[in-house]
C-alpha cells in the first residue's frame, strides 16, 4: 500500500537552531529580531522584519537566506526558491542554502531537476551533506527509484551516523516495500531519542491511520507532536485530515481555524480548505482553492484529483478529464485516479476510454467491485451486453457488504442458466436498493437476451434513482433503436440532452439518426451546437472531421478540424493519430511526418503515437527510421504481434525481405490466429516468386483452423495470383462451405468469370441472391460487373435492388442516375440530387448531377453544379473538360476558351489534348 504524505511532510524540516538578538532599526538589528521571532515560531513577524531588512540592503545574503528558509517553513516554496537563489548568488554559504533549496524544489515537485542539479554535489559540512542526501533520497523515492533512494539515505547516515531525518527516510522506504511493522519500530526509535520529532510523529500517524486503520492511535501520535511544536503545520493538517475522513466536520473546522492563524496561505491550509469545501459540496470554493495550490504546485496529485472530482461533480467532464489525466500521468499506480477518470469518461460518453483507463485494474488478480461495476456500465454504453453482464455479475459477487448480497446469488444463477428465478431475485433487490447498480445489471441482462420490453422496465427504475442524469434516457434510446423505433429513440436522446447538454453519446446518436435520414447538414449542426456547450470537446471536433470525410469535404477542411482537436487536447493520442492518418491518406507525407514528430514530442512513449510515427516515416520513405521506431515499439510491447507486422512492412519497402519474413513469423508465433500476418506472409512469398511457400502458409492455416474460411481464402488468393482459375474456384468453394462470407462469394464469382465459365458464375450469383436476398454489397458488386460489361439495364436493376435494401445509399443513387442518363430515361435529376444531399461534398457525385441537369435541359444549373465539383477538385482535368463543354453548349466561348487553354498548357500531363485541340478549333 502506498501512503500519501501530507504536503508539509515532504519538506522535512531538519531543525537547525537559531539564536536571538535584541530588536533595532538597522539591517543587522532587524535580522537579529527576526531570528528571535523565528525561535518563537512566529514566522509572520519574522518575514516582515526580514523584508524590512532587505529594503535597507537588498544585497544582504543573510536576510535573503533567512527569508527563503522562513517562506519555505510556511509552505511558500515558490517564493522561497526565489529568495534562496538570490542568497546563492550573494555567496551565502553553500552548506546553508543548498539543503533548503533542495527541500523547496522537492515541495514544488521538481524532483527530476533536484536530482540533476544536486545528485553529484558533495558538501563539506557533514550535517549539511546528510541533510541534502536525505532530501535526495525522498526525491528518488518519489520517482520510484528505490535503489538510489536507499543509497542516498545510506550516504546521509555515513555523513552523520544516527541522523534522524535519514532514519525517517529509511522508514518511508520500508513502507514502500510493505514493511509497515519495521517502519513503525524505526519511527519509535526516533521518537525515543527525540519524543517531539515532528516528521517522525506525523509519519507514524500516517501509517497508523492509512495502513492500520487506527485513527485514535494516529491522533495520539499527532498530539504528541503538537505538544512539542504547537505551531506544527504538518501535524495540524494531518489531524484535520483524519478528523475529516472520520466525518467529524466540526472538529476538523477547529483545526482548520488554528491552521489559518498559524499559516493562512500554507499549501496544507489551502488543501484542507478545499477538502472541507468539497465535503460541503461547495465546488466553486473547492476549484478556486485548488487552482491557487496548483499555481504553486502544478504536479500535486491529490490536489489534481480533488479539482478533477469537483469538476466532475459540476459536470464539466472535459476539464475533469484534463485534471485527472495529468494526475494519472504523474502517478499511474493510483487506483482512485483511474476510477475518477473512468467515471468522467463514462459521463462524457467515452466508454472505450473508460475501459482503457480501467484495464490495468481489471487485469489485477484481486480486482474490486467498484472497478468491475464501472466496467459493466462502460460495456453497457458500448452495446457489449455480454461483457457488461459478466462484469456486473463479478462486481456483485465481490461486494458482500452491499445490499446486493442476494443479487450476487441471482447473477450466479443466471450464469448457471436458471434465468427466471434469478431475474425475479434481481428485480427484488433492485426495488430494495437505493443505488442503480442492480438495475443497470438488469438492463444489461435484459438487453443481452433481446427482451427489450423488460429492459425498458428496468430503465424506468434507473430513471427513478437517477432523475437528473442523462444515462437512463440515453439507455432507453439505445433500446428503442434496437426496436427500430427511430422517432422514439430521438425523443429519448433529446430528453437526455435536456438534462445534460454536454452528454456526447446522445449527441452522436442523434447525429447518426440524422445522417441515416439523409440530413448531413443537421448532423453537422448537432455537433456544432455541442461545441457551443463544450468548446473543448475533442469528441465533437473529431466527429465533425469524420462527418466531413464521409460527405466528401476537401482534405484541407478535414485536416483543419483534426488540427483543432489536437490543439484542444494535445495530451490525447486519438486526435494526433487521426491527423497523421488523414495526412498520409491525402498524400501529404511531409506534413504527416511533421505532425507525427510533434505528437511524439508531446507524448513520447505513447504506443499509438509511435505507430503513427512509424507509418508516417514509411510513407515519407524514411525507412531506417521507421524500422527503428517499430523496434522501439516491440521493445515496449514485446507481445504485440501487430508491431511485428508493421516492422515487416517497413522491411519490405527497404528491400530486406528476409528480415520481413522473420518479423512475420514472429508475429504468427505470438498470435497464431492473426490473419493479417498470414496474409502478409503469403503476399511476401508471392512477391519473391515463391508460390509454393505461399500455398504452404495457407494450408498450414487450414490445418490449424479447419472450420475457418481464412486458410482456403488465402489459397484461392494464391491461385488467383497464378491465374490458375480452376484451382482458385476450388479453394473459394471450400472456403464458402465453411463460412458464408460475401467477400469470398465475390472472389468465387470473379474466378468463375475469369475461367470463362459465365453460365456457372451466373448460377452461383443466383444461388447466393436466393440464399441471401438482402446482401447489399454482393448486389452492388453485380451492378459494377454489369456496368463494366456495359449492360446498363442489368446494372440499373442491380443498383435498384441495393436501393430497395438501403434507400439512402448515395453511391447506388448516383449510379442509377448516371445510367438513366446513358439510357435516355427520365428521373435522373431527383436521384442525383438525393445522392448529393447525402454526400454534398463529393465532386464525382456533383459531376453526375451536372450531367443529369444537362440531359434535362437545365444548362445554367448544370454549369453551377459543375463549378462546385471543380472547386472541390481543382486539379481534376476531366471535370475541367466537362465544364468547358457545358460552356460551349451554352454559347459562352470566352469561359470555354479559358478552361481549354488551361488544359492545353498542361501538355503531356493531360492525355486528352487531341480533344482539347478539336474543341478550341470549334471556337
Amino acid at each position: 500500500m502506498k501512503i500519501r504524505p501530507h504536503l508539509a511532510a515532504l519538506i522535512a524540516t531538519l531543525g537547525l537552531a537559531l539564536t536571538g538578538c535584541s530588536q533595532g532599526n538597522s539591517e543587522a538589528e532587524l535580522v537579529a529580531s527576526a531570528k528571535t521571532f523565528l525561535i518563537q515560531e512566529d514566522r509572520k513577524s519574522a518575514i516582515i522584519l526580514l523584508k524590512n531588512a532587505l529594503q535597507k540592503n537588498s544585497n544582504s545574503a543573510e536576510a535573503r537566506f533567512l527569508l527563503g528558509k522562513t517562506l519555505l517553513q510556511g509552505g511558500d516554496a515558490a517564493a522561497a526558491i526565489v529568495e534562496l537563489r538570490k542568497a546563492e548568488e550573494l555567496q551565502s554559504p553553500e552548506a546553508q542554502v543548498v539543503p533548503e533549496l533542495a527541500r523547496a524544489m522537492l515541495l514544488l515537485g521538481q524532483d527530476v531537476a533536484l536530482i540533476t542539479q544536486f545528485a553529484e554535489l558533495q558538501l563539506k559540512d557533514s550535517e549539511a551533506a546528510a541533510d541534502l542526501k536525505s532530501t535526495l533520497a525522498i526525491a528518488y523515492a518519489v520517482k520510484s527509484d528505490l535503489t538510489n533512494a536507499r543509497k542516498a539515505a545510506a550516504d546521509a547516515l555515513r555523513q552523520r551516523p544516527g541522523y534522524l531525518p535519514a532514519v525517517i527516510v529509511n522508514a518511508r522506504l520500508m513502507v514502500a516495500e510493505g514493511r509497515f511493522d519495521d517502519a513503525l519500530d524505526l519511527l519509535d526509535q526516533v521518537l525515543a531519542v527525540e519524543p517531539g520529532n515532528e516528521n517522525a510523529g506525523i509519519f507514524k500517524s500516517e501509517i497508523l491511520f492509512q495502513v492500520r486503520n487506527d485513527s485514535d492511535a494516529a491522533l495520539i501520535s499527532l498530539r504528541n507532536v503538537l505538544q512539542a511544536h504547537p505551531n506544527s503545520i504538518g501535524a495540524r493538517a494531518a489531524s484535520a485530515g483524519i478528523l475529516l475522513k472520520e466525518g467529524k466536520v466540526a472538529e476538523t473546522k477547529v483545526e482548520f481555524e488554528q491552521l489559518k492563524k498559524i499559516a493562512p496561505n500554507h499549501l496544507d491550509t489551502l488543501f484542507l480548505e478545499a477538502r472541507l469545501a468539497f465535503s460541503e459540496q461547495n465546488d466553486k470554493l473547492t476549484l478556486a482553492t485548488t487552482e491557487r495550490i496548483l499555481r504553486a504546485m502544478p504536479n500535486n496529485v491529490p490536489v489534481l484529483e480533488l479539482a478533477g472530482a469537483a469538476e466532475y461533480r459540476q459536470r464539466s467532464y472535459m476539464q475533469a478529464e484534463l485534471l485527472l489525466g495529468r494526475a494519472l500521468k504523474l502517478s499511474p499506480r493510483q487506483p482512485i485516479t483511474r476510477l475518477l477518470l473512468a467515471q468522467s469518461f463514462l459521463r462524457s460518453g467515452q466508454p472505450e476510454k473508460s475501459i482503457d483507463v480501467l484495464r490495468p485494474l481489471l487485469e489485477t488478480p484481486k480486482v474490486d467491485g467498484a472497478t468491475l461495476s464501472l466496467a459493466g456500465e462502460a460495456y453497457l454504453q458500448m452495446g457489449d451486453t455480454k461483457r457488461s453482464h459478466d462484469a456486473f455479475q463479478l462486481a456483485l459477487k465481490l461486494a458482500p457488504h452491499d445490499p446486493q448480497l442476494r443479487t450476487s446469488a441471482a447473477l450466479a444463477q443466471l450464469g448457471g442458466g436458471n434465468n427466471r428465478s434469478a431475474i425475479a431475485e434481481l428485480e427484488a433487490v433492485a426495488r430494495s436498493d437505493s443505488g442503480p447498480r442492480a438495475d443497470l445489471a438488469l438492463v444489461s441482462t435484459r438487453m443481452s437476451e433481446g427482451n427489450y420490453l423488460a429492459a425498458l422496465k428496468a430503465i424506468d427504475a434507473v430513471e427513478k434513482k437517477l432523475p437528473d442524469k442523462a444515462l437512463p434516457r440515453y439507455l432507453r434510446g439505445r433500446v428503442q433503436l434496437l426496436q427500430k423505433d427511430s422517432a422514439a429513440a430521438a425523443k429519448s436522446f433529446d430528453a437526455a440532452l435536456a438534462l445534460e447538454p454536454k452528454f456526447f453519446p446522445a449527441v452522436a446518436n442523434l447525429a447518426a439518426l440524422e445522417l441515416a435520414a439523409g440530413k448531413p447538414g443537421q448532423a453537422r449542426q448537432r455537433f456544432e451546437k455541442h461545441l457551443e456547450a463544450e468548446p473543448n470537446s475533442t469528441q465533437s471536433v473529431l466527429a465533425l472531421a469524420e462527418l466531413s470525410m464521409r460527405t466528401g469535404a476537401p482534405a484541407k477542411n478535414v485536416t483543419d478540424l483534426l488540427r483543432q482537436a489536437v490543439k484542444i487536447n494535445p495530451a490525447e493520442a486519438r486526435p494526433h493519430v487521426a491527423l497523421v492518418s488523414k495526412l498520409i491518406s491525402s498524400g501529404d507525407v511531409k506534413a504527416a511526418l511533421l505532425a507525427a514528430q510533434e505528437a511524439t514530442a508531446t507524448l513520447p512513449n505513447d504506443v499509438e503515437i509511435m505507430d503513427a510515427l512509424g507509418r508516417a516515416e514509411m510513407a515519407a520513405g524514411d525507412l531506417q527510421r521507421a524500422i527503428s521506431t517499430y523496434k522501439k515499439l516491440i521493445a515496449l510491447q514485446p507481445r504485440n504481434a501487430l508491431h511485428e507486422v508493421r516492422l515487416a512492412d517497413a522491411y519490405v519497402l527497404a528491400q530486406d525481405r528476409q528480415a520481413a519474413d522473420r518479423s512475420l513469423r514472429r508475429a504468427i508465433e505470438l498470435q497464431p490466429d492473426l490473419l493479417l500476418a498470414q496474409r502478409h506472409l503469403v503476399l511476401l512469398a508471392l512477391l519473391d516468386k515463391r508460390p509454393q511457400d505461399a500455398l504452404a502458409t495457407a494450408r498450414k492455416l487450414q490445418k490449424r483452423s479447419p472450420a475457418s474460411a481464412a486458410g482456403y481464402t488465402l489459397e484461392g488468393d494464391v491461385e488467383t495470383h497464378r491465374k490458375d482459375w480452376p484451382a482458385a474456384v476450388a479453394a473459394f468453394r471450400a472456403a464458402l462451405q465453411r463460412e458464408k462470407l460475401t467477400e469470398v462469394a465475390i472472389k468465387l464469382h470473379v474466378a468463375l468469370v475469369a475461367a470463362n465459365t459465365g453460365a456457372e458464375a451466373d448460377r452461383v450469383a443466383a444461388e447466393w441472391i436466393k440464399a441471401k436476398p438482402k446482401d447489399g454489397p454482393f448486389l452492388y458488386y453485380l451492378g459494377d460487373v454489369a456496368l463494366a460489361q456495359k449492360d446498363f439495364a442489368l446494372a440499373e436493376a442491380r443498383y435498384r435492388n441495393v436501393l430497395e435494401l438501403e434507400p439512402d445509399n448515395a453511391l447506388a443513387l448516383n449510379n442509377v442516375a448516371w445510367l438513366l442518363v446513358q439510357q435516355g430515361k427520365p428521373g435522373a435529376v431527383p436521384l442525383a440530387e438525393r445522392a448529393t444531399a447525402l454526400l454534398p461534398e463529393r465532386a464525382l457525385l456533383l459531376d453526375t448531377l451536372a450531367t443529369a441537369l444537362e440531359a434535362g435541359k437545365q444548362l445554367p444549373k448544370a454549369i453551377e453544379v459543375q463549378k462546385r465539383a471543380l472547386a472541390l477538385r481543382p486539379n481534376d482535368t476531366a471535370l475541367s473538360l466537362r465544364l468547358a463543354k457545358l460552356y460551349i453548349k451554352q454559347g459562352d466561348k470566352t469561359l470555354a476558351r479559358a478552361e481549354l487553354d488551361a488544359l492545353a498548357q498542361l501538355g503531356d500531363k493531360f492525355s486528352g489534348q487531341a480533344e482539347v485541340a478539336t474543341l478550341l478549333k470549334s471556337l
